[in-house]
């Protein structure tokens, strides 16, 4: 009697904890997608599968796209295309920030995190 509850309580949380990697794995977030001159082209809320995919590709998918400009140069050469990044844009003294009026929008970084 006790071998099938055991077997049972084992089965149940090896699926849990493959469960929980699973979905783990296919978090999504903001991934650079391409970097040239000083930008960056971040795609807003895909799976890590999506950071090869080019712009007219994520375009279709209406994944909103993002080109910030990076004023940190040494940063800059640290991020590579495929990074999950979480950025926040440069703001003035007055506490906003200005959006480029291009396709996709132009923003300016102010801190950029690369995230694990």
């Amino acid at each position: 009697m006790r071998k099938p509850v055991i077997g049972a309580i084992v089965l149940t949380l090896l699926c849990s904890l493959s469960g929980c990697y699973f979905f783990s794995a296919n978090e999504t977030g903001d991934y650079i997608i391409l970097k040239e001159a000083e930008r960056i082209l971040v795609a807003e809320n895909i799976p890590p599968e999506e950071a090869g995919s080019n712009l007219a590709a994520l375009r279709e998918k209406k994944i909103k796209v993002i080109s910030y400009i990076v004023e940190d140069s040494e940063l800059y050469e640290q991020l590579e295309v495929g990074d999950k990044v979480k950025v926040s844009p440069k703001v003035n003294e007055e506490g906003f920030y200005v959006v480029g009026q291009s396709d996709p929008p132009q923003i300016v970084a102010g801190k950029i995190e690369i995230e694990e």
